[in-house]
Parts: C-alpha cells; sequence; structure tokens
C-alpha cells in the first residue's frame, strides 16, 4: 500500500513542477525565432537581467501552482524577482550549484524555505526563459 497522504502531496508537488517546466518549454518552442529588430535595447539602471515581461508572468503563475507555500502572501513582482535575480546569476556565469544557493535565498517566504529538489526545478524552469 502507499505511505499516506504526504507522500502524495510531496509527489504531487514534484509532478507539478515537472509539469509547469514541461508547458514553459513547449511555450517557449513555440517563440523561437529570430529577431530582426535593429533598435537597440533600452538603458537600465539596475544591474539584475530583466527577463521579458511575457516570460515573466508564465513563470509567475507556473511558480504559484507549483509552489504555493513559497508563493503566498508574494505579489508577483516578487516572484519575478525570483527570475530575473537567477537569470542574472546565471549570466553572470555563476555555477549551477551556486544558482541553486542563490534560488532557495531569494524564494524564501518567511520561514518557509525551498528544498533543493524545488530550487532545481526553479532552476531548470529559469534556464530555459533566460
Amino acid at each position: 500500500m502507499f505511505p499516506g497522504p504526504l507522500a502524495s502531496r510531496c509527489v504531487s508537488r514534484t509532478t507539478a513542477a515537472l509539469a509547469a517546466a514541461t508547458a514553459v518549454f513547449a511555450l517557449l518552442l513555440t517563440g523561437c525565432g529570430e529577431d530582426s529588430s535593429t533598435a537597440a535595447a533600452p538603458a537600465t539602471t539596475t544591474p539584475a537581467v530583466q527577463v521579458d515581461p511575457g516570460k515573466a508572468g508564465m513563470f509567475v503563475v507556473s511558480y504559484r501552482n507549483a509552489f504555493p507555500k513559497l508563493a503566498a502572501g508574494r505579489d508577483d513582482l516578487a516572484v519575478s524577482g525570483v527570475l530575473n535575480q537567477t537569470c542574472s546569476d546565471i549570466k553572470a556565469g555563476k555555477s549551477e550549484a551556486d544558482t541553486i544557493a542563490g534560488i532557495v535565498e531569494s524564494s524564501t517566504n518567511g520561514s518557509v524555505s525551498a528544498t533543493e529538489q524545488e530550487a532545481r526545478a526553479v532552476y531548470d524552469m529559469a534556464k530555459l526563459m533566460c
């Protein structure tokens, strides 16, 4: 028999995170293409990477569905900040382990912190969106 409801919830969260990552990947593949725009990118005053708002929106929805405890009480800007910080770390060449440690730190919500598995799922989603 099955161990109980706790194991079922863990499996459901992991499955939800993987499903969200797969959905995001599929959406990104449909949007892949070469941008022929010659306009210069707007200058920013913040060093953090700003992810495309459409991708950030997909991330926020996926994050809220996969990690409700980490997202509870946080506005969309705070949740998308996790993505922006992760993309900044990836583009800066930080190692996967350091980036995942940063995700645990930036996604901490009060006394609730992301597990290694949750942070890795966020990392995998972010890699596709950066």
